[in-house]
């Protein structure tokens, strides 16, 4: 095959069509490396779930499944892959619908091969790779498979404009995340706004989205601009979207349909041109079954979906995480460097009920009244003391399965016997009663590394 300017790129042609799949492929020939077609829409989206796609090109009307549930199932599996859609059957409501579902680009037929190639050209060239984001400045740290796995997605999910639901338990980093989104994103001169949704009264959330006229109510007493209008251009995180009212809900229903909003007690439409992000704690989808939250924005938020993981279900992040806020707390040379084994332990035996945030908060609290330079136990809560001296049985996680429990305190029990090995993997393993060889693999699966504990 002759290559061109884009021979390592590969495209996913989906059509139940096999003849346009067939055009297409011809006028990609000699631009890009590889073109494959598939006329199932349900074969092409395992195809993408293996990986190895630079760009995906989908119709919109197909039998088996329309192009743009084809779109959402692809976004809500949290594939920023680049998606240009082509439609003989389109119109501007068909244009608008296709940028909210996060699609890169859209083509009406009939397709000229330059203007093809032109487009695709443009999207390869914004999704060039930017350089690897520098995590442990925005306080993202870790060393977690499923917290890894979500901020590998990231660069790919800024650099389009679909909508992003963050979901996890409080404290769990979901700010940081969008803040993250914002930053990598072609909006990052623009206003990052957010609005805790949970923290404002209901009777008022209204009046602090979309702002009011003077006079709207009582104590409107000057007009105030809304969080949507001071976003711009820019990224709204809806924070602790779950704890809306559905009043409000309705409203944001409309501005997420087509943009537009009024103050309140204002006449002049607003058009909002932000990029949201919305954030909770709750599991929405189980809200939606109970009443408590509408279904039409629930899928209208739902475009791409991650989940941070709790604390407690990644403590090969503990150490991790309890040294950098060490580090950046310390008052320049003053103040503790480092934690004492046991205090590492306890941090190790404790629950963390309010995730990342809690510890930030405990270690900041160590840093500021430590006087010595490592932090002992008696300088510890007493809560995280009791957990030590209380033993492993004090932090028996019933929330876990079964599983989980057991990978956490296989991953404890290969520290402890590094510890006591002083690193030496062969004495570890000697120590444990297993084959040596077998020892190596259970340390890589945790990623462990040994010279931590020489």
């Amino acid at each position: 095959m002759e290559v061109g300017a884009h021979g390592e790129r590969r495209v996913l042609m989906v059509d139940d069509v096999p003849e346009f799949c067939q055009q297409v492929r011809a006028m990609l020939r000699g631009f890009c490396g590889e073109t494959q077609i598939c006329t199932s829409p349900v074969r092409a989206l395992r195809r993408l779930r293996a990986g190895g796609f630079d760009l995906l090109i989908t119709t919109l009307q197909m039998r088996e499944l329309g192009g743009f549930d084809v779109i959402r199932r692809v976004r809500g599996q949290g594939d920023a892959i680049p998606i240009m859609l082509i439609t003989g059957h389109g119109n501007e409501q068909t244009g608008i619908e296709a940028t909210r579902l996060g699609v890169t680009d859209y083509l009406q037929k009939p397709v000229a091969t330059a203007e093809l190639r032109a487009r695709i050209e443009k999207i390869f060239a914004r999704s060039v790779e930017a350089p690897s984001p520098n995590w442990e400045m925005m306080d993202l740290v870790t060393q977690d498979p499923a917290t890894r796995a979500v901020l590998d997605t990231l660069p790919l999910i800024a650099r389009s404009d679909s909508r992003v639901l963050i979901l996890g338990e409080t404290g769990t980093g979901k700010q940081l995340v969008a803040q993250a989104i914002h930053r990598a994103s072609g909006r990052a001169a623009e206003p990052f706004v957010e609005v805790n949704c949970a923290a404002i009264p209901e009777n008022l959330l209204e009046s602090e989205l979309f702002g009011h006229e003077r006079g709207a109510f009582t104590g409107a007493t000057e007009r105030r601009i809304g969080r949507f209008e001071e976003a711009a251009r820019g990224t709204l995180l809806l924070d602790e979207i779950g704890e809306m009212n559905f009043g409000v809900q309705s409203k944001l229903l409309r501005v997420l349909q087509n943009g537009r909003f009024n103050r309140v007690g204002g006449q002049q439409t607003m058009q909002s041109q932000a990029r949201v992000l919305a954030a909770t704690n709750r599991d929405l989808a189980q809200e939606v079954e109970a009443g408590r939250f509408r279904a039409d924005l629930y899928y209208r938020l739902h475009v791409i979906s991650l989940t941070m993981p709790p604390l407690r279900k990644r403590p090969a992040d503990i150490p991790l995480l309890a040294r950098h806020f060490l580090k950046r707390f310390r008052r320049g040379e003053e103040g503790p460097a480092e934690f004492s084994p046991e205090v590492m332990r306890a941090l190790q035996l404790y629950g963390w009920p309010g995730n990342v945030r809690e510890m930030e908060h405990t270690v900041e609290r160590l840093a500021v009244m430590s006087a010595n330079p490592v932090v002992e136990l008696m300088d510890l809560p007493e809560k995280l003391r009791l957990g030590l001296s209380m033993g492993e049985s004090a932090r028996v996680d019933f929330s876990a399965t079964l599983a989980e429990a057991r990978a956490a305190f296989e991953r404890r029990y290969l520290e402890e016997g590094l510890q006591a090995s002083q690193g030496n993997m062969a004495e570890a393993a000697r120590r444990a009663g297993v084959d040596k060889s077998q020892y190596f693999r259970l340390v890589r699966r945790h990623a462990l590394d040994p010279a931590r504990f020489r």
